[in-house]
């Protein structure tokens, strides 16, 4: 399949978890729990933003192994928050980075 479709389909089920489990998430203060979408990019996701920025970057092992700590939710939440906005990253491109950990380190 193209590039689009797995876009659209990793799109799709990204909305369908985050709209189930908003509700989940609410007694923890957020979807990324006591943490700040910031203090998600800045402390988690750190390792990741060459990948996050160009398509043709592979993603490290270290961003790879972080993400695998943030939850779904929490990764939508950071990837359309004002600070992942300001750091200058593709939030299309980012979008792509658990699908290309998964393929590049397994």
């Amino acid at each position: 399949m193209s590039k689009l479709v797995w876009f659209v389909l990793l799109l799709v089920a990204v909305s369908a978890i985050v709209a189930e489990s908003t509700l989940e998430n609410d007694d923890k203060g957020g979807p990324c729990g006591k943490f700040s979408t910031l203090r998600i990019l800045t402390h988690k996701l750190r390792h990741c933003e060459k990948a996050a920025r160009n398509y043709n970057v592979p993603p490290s092992v270290q961003c790879c192994r972080d993400l695998k700590e943030v939850s779904i939710p929490c990764l939508h939440a950071v990837f359309s928050s004002d600070a992942f906005k300001k750091v200058g990253v593709d939030p299309k491109i980012a979008i792509t980075i658990p699908w290309r950990c998964h393929h590049i380190h397994h």
